[in-house]
């Protein structure tokens, strides 16, 4: 077996979380005639673990992009591929298990059910969504690993872990608990800070914990497999400059920035029975969640065609990774360098990642139930995958509101797109008995080229990853299909044939390009216009042929209003449920040990670099501290200087965020937002807290 000496530079950092999301096939796909230059492509998303739901952020993030594109490209006439599936194997699903009672196989089935099944529902199109405990995935893992291993890119070497001699094991990263050593939030997890955002090692948490049994874990080393992800840098380097100018500019800059910091070797496999098995591997260890998913996507198309190599081999095939940003060093770094290893397989053609979906301007928080879960969503699916595109997070941080919601529902699809077609296809009902003879009525050439300009431009826009763009593009000819529609009064007039014709030549098209974005109002309205085949199975290019003789069938509302108090009682249920955490009793003599007191403030300013965090300089009664406190989003500086305030005062000094903290200034925690503790009225500084 290949071994390698240490690294001296190594930090154990390989604990990284992976969300990973997919979505699924709600129809059989019949394709369109295909045009020249017929593409093929592959389409992925990341793949959501399966210990629970997922929320709405999760599906504007990545599965309704990636299903959109995917949509566009079957109308197309191009082949393709669009596959992901639950993963079965994270820590959150053992760690879940353990504490629900249950096999972690029994937990992430449950889940991976009400995923896919969620996200059926809203109408994603999956080819396939699969799971990551098939023996095929297995198999495509394990042979991946061993050719790695076999050309020396997989070696053997120890490092330290956690060990909980309570429960007589070694802890994987979100089985540790603890003190963040960045900027003392008390819960953090052994993966990541959710206070501060920031990725986290096990071994560097303050005050650690195993998570099950409460009690201190001790360092000890283990031995593991690592993947020499140092040897692909030049390689990764010279890669990644040929994706300048074609990919987002923040997947580019994060890979660079990753890339000038120097790649380190990362540990692949973990203390962990659940998970693909190492060939030929000890018993009590399996392969990394994090190696074993992005393979998936290879696995994935095994299991969906005999034809895989089509999209995995063939050099002109293209394969678009649709993710969030905290996933972008997995795409962009550690699965190409996999695959350069491997050789023979394509590297990805795009790497397409998102940034956050914020609810009612907080982050999604699954521990608060500040979440939308997808399973849950009581409306038209249509009308969410509108609003989440006029709202995607393509180029920064955006945010979903029930009441931003409510008005583009109403205002946009009822009153502009649904109001434009229910006037259209009624006033054909009822002035021409709902009969369209076209061979005697003369097309606009106007309308005809207004359909052609729009259809073309949010074609190139779908394909250039740009929906909210795309979108705008689709709905403005609803606009001006209604503009039209107003000057021409086809009402008031005794020949409304050839107003009405050109009309339905924009209903026609909007039926088309609006496909995509909304799958099932569009198949409606295609079936109002009487046709009997599938809006899915159209080419792209039909939206600009002017519609046949055909019969206009009775028409009925595309979309529904609604009303403030649906709204409202979404907007109740927003952390009304909160998980339950467990408490940690400690013994009173440890209270009696802490000093807490009135402290004055005396300066305030930011923490260059820290979007929360305040340094604080304080009088506690006979002396100055400086402390680091996260007020900076509820509380301006000049308005801190003069305060009184609670503090703990005889903490063990520590550095947060480079600043060193004397002890900590108390707050309430209400919904995320730190309420600063002072007393009832001016007290003198100094003042014991009992």
């Amino acid at each position: 077996m290949t071994t390698k000496p240490k690294n001296d530079k190594y930090k154990s950092n390989y604990s990284y979380t992976l969300i990973f999301l997919g979505f699924f096939n709600t129809q059989s796909q019949s394709k369109p005639k295909r045009e020249d230059n017929v593409r093929k492509i592959l389409v992925t998303t990341a793949w959501p673990y399966g210990n629970g739901p997922i929320h709405l952020g999760h599906f504007a993030g990545m599965v309704l992009p990636a299903d959109i594109f995917a949509r566009y490209h079957r109308m197309k006439g191009n082949k393709v591929a669009m596959v992901s599936g639950t993963d079965m194997h994270g820590t959150p699903i053992s760690l879940r298990a353990e504490k629900e009672g249950m096999t972690p196989e029994e937990l992430s089935e449950k889940y991976h059910k009400i995923i896919k099944k969620s996200l059926m529902d809203m109408g994603a199109s999956y080819e396939l969504y699969t799971k990551t405990t098939t023996e095929n995935h297995y198999e495509t893992v394990q042979e991946l690993f061993s050719t790695l291993q076999e050309k020396g890119y997989i070696y053997r070497d120890t490092m330290k872990l956690f060990y909980c001699p309570e429960c007589d094991r070694f802890l994987p990263d979100r089985y540790v608990e603890g003190v963040c050593p960045h900027c003392g939030e008390e819960q953090a997890r052994g993966d990541q800070c959710d206070e501060c955002g920031m990725t986290l090692d096990p071994i560097d948490l303050k005050e650690p914990y195993c998570s099950i049994c409460n009690s201190t874990p001790k360092e000890k080393e283990s031995e593991h497999h690592f993947l020499a992800l140092s040897e692909f840098t030049e390689q990764l380097s010279e890669w990644i400059k040929t994706k300048e100018g074609e990919w987002k500019p923040n997947v580019i800059n994060f890979t660079k920035q990753w890339l000038e910091d120097g790649l380190e070797d990362r540990p692949i496999t973990r203390d962990m029975d659940w998970g693909v098995p190492i060939p030929n591997g000890e018993e009590g260890k399996s392969i990394y969640v994090w190696f074993d998913a992005v393979i998936g996507y290879l696995s994935a198309t095994k299991e969906y065609t005999e034809e895989w190599r089509e999209y995995w081999e063939d050099e002109e095939a293209e394969t678009y990774y649709f993710i969030g940003k905290d996933n972008i060093p997995f795409h962009a770094i550690i699965w190409p360098a996999m695959l350069m290893g491997y050789n023979g397989l394509n590297i990805p053609h795009c790497v397409s990642a998102n940034e956050f979906l914020n609810l009612e301007g907080r982050q999604f928080s699954t521990s608060r139930n500040w979440a939308v879960w997808l399973n849950e969503v009581p409306f038209d699916p249509d009308a969410v995958r509108y609003h989440l595109t006029s709202i995607m997070p393509e180029n920064k941080d955006s945010n979903f509101t029930w009441e931003g919601f409510q008005t583009k529902n109403n205002e946009e699809l009822v009153s502009t797109y649904g109001n434009y077609v229910h006037r259209v296809l009624t006033l054909t009902q009822t002035k021409l008995n709902g009969e369209i003879n076209p061979s005697q009525i003369e097309v606009d050439e106007e309308v005809q080229n207004k359909i052609n300009k729009i259809t073309i431009e949010a074609g190139e826009k779908i394909d250039n990853r740009e929906f909210k763009k795309a979108l705008e593009k689709v709905i403005s000819l609803a606009s001006y299909g209604n503009t039209y529609l107003n000057q021409k009064e086809p009402w008031k007039s005794e020949n409304p044939e050839k107003t009405l014709y050109n009309c339905l030549n924009i209903t026609k098209a909007l039926a088309i390009i609006t496909a995509p974005f909304m799958p099932h109002s569009s198949q409606n309205l295609w079936q109002m216009l009487g046709k009997t085949d599938k809006i899915h199975e159209q080419n792209w290019s039909e939206a600009k042929k002017p519609i046949q003789e055909t019969t206009i069938k009775e028409p009925e509302p595309l979309f529904k209003k609604i009303e403030d108090k649906e709204i409202e009682k979404q907007k109740d249920k927003l952390g009304s449920e909160k998980m339950e955490k467990k408490q940690n009793k400690i013994p009173f003599e440890k209270f009696q040990e802490m000093d807490i007191r009135v402290v004055e403030i005396k300066a305030a300013e930011e923490i260059e670099g820290s979007k929360k965090l305040l340094k604080i300089k304080a009088d506690i009664g006979e002396e100055e501290r400086q402390f680091v406190a996260g007020l900076a989003e509820t509380h301006k500086t000049e308005e801190l200087i003069g305060q009184q305030a609670i503090a703990i005062t005889n903490l063990e000094e520590a550095e947060i965020f480079g600043e060193k903290s004397e002890g900590m200034i108390l707050a309430a925690d209400e919904n995320d937002r730190p309420i600063l503790l002072k007393p009832e009225k001016e007290t003198e500084v100094g003042t014991p807290i009992k």
